[in-house]
């Protein structure tokens, strides 16, 4: 047997864990010196001990770890329970690193506030388009992205696709509320040939038209999805040194596809339709030039 010093090194644990645990009756020392008062530990209590930490590290308090003691939890009922645990643990794991990579992201756009950079925005103008799509409030941007995942493994085996153009997002919400997001999702289509697709019991595309925009600011965002703020702060810095105003709804061209949720292979067009307040002043779409009238 072991003085509790070498049982706490055996069982790497604290002397005052095991001690603190002697005291509420959770782990009892196998013996105790009458005239010393010396706790002895036995290498045959580690199991139990074990099955202590565990259950802590699940969440249980120490009442209810005494409870499932006494009625002898079973080794596979422990490993289950631990097991799901260690699920809830690798979650919370990328979920916070998710909330770290944003942070990262954030930094890096006040580093590059005020610095010189101009970016590529192209003006263009934008006709008239059929759109095979779904409007719908969205509980944030991931029950968006998992929309469009799905559209993408259905609708180009329902329509033609040569009638099939780009996955378009427009965000129709007056503010911008992450977790509230009045949007709409689907494709642009060459061809008005679909009537309507039905992804689910609940979910189905109809098809209408939507305007044509006269001036559209746009930018390409390269990069991962959740990144997109950078390229719309970016065209927003834009838009408002070159005296523009926003002038309806934005769309998000999705040309390309990240091949997996963290992949940073997307290519999307961000659209803000414009329009310029400045009087004696045009401006020519095709030669991306201001021009005085």
């Amino acid at each position: 047997m072991f003085r509790i010093g070498e049982f706490s090194k055996i069982a790497q644990v604290s002397g005052r864990l095991l001690r603190y645990y002697d005291e509420i009756g959770l782990l009892r020392p196998e013996s105790i010196d009458p005239e010393t008062g010396y706790r002895y530990y036995s290498a045959r209590q580690l199991p139990q001990l074990n099955r202590i930490l565990v259950l802590k590290e699940l969440g249980l308090s120490l009442e209810q770890i005494a409870r499932l003691l006494e009625q002898n939890t079973s080794p596979d009922e422990i490993r289950g329970m631990l097991a799901l645990r260690k699920a809830q643990i690798e979650q919370s794991v990328q979920e916070e690193m998710e909330r770290l990579r944003i942070v990262e992201a954030r930094l890096q756009q006040i580093d590059v506030h005020g610095q010189i950079r101009e970016p590529d925005v192209v003006l263009k103008s934008v006709p008239a388009q059929s759109f095979l799509a779904l409007r719908d409030a969205f509980s944030g941007m991931d029950a968006i992205k998992r929309l469009v995942r799905n559209m993408a493994s259905i609708v180009p085996s329902r329509v033609s696709q040569q009638s099939l153009s780009h996955i378009a997002v427009l965000i129709h919400s007056p503010i911008y509320d992450p977790e509230a997001l009045d949007a709409e999702v689907g494709y642009l289509l060459t061809a008005n040939r679909a009537k309507t697709v039905r992804l689910s019991e609940d979910r189905v595309l109809t098809v209408r038209e939507l305007p044509a925009i006269h001036t559209m600011a746009t930018l390409a965002h390269v990069g991962r999805v959740d990144d997109l703020h950078q390229s719309y702060g970016l065209l927003g810095t834009w838009v408002e040194r070159k005296n523009w105003q926003i002038a309806g709804t934005s769309r998000e061209l999705l040309i390309q596809l990240p091949r997996s949720e963290n992949e940073d292979d997307a290519v999307i067009e961000i659209q803000l339709p414009v329009s310029n307040s400045d009087e004696g002043l045009d401006f020519d779409v095709t030669s991306n030039r201001t021009m005085e009238m």
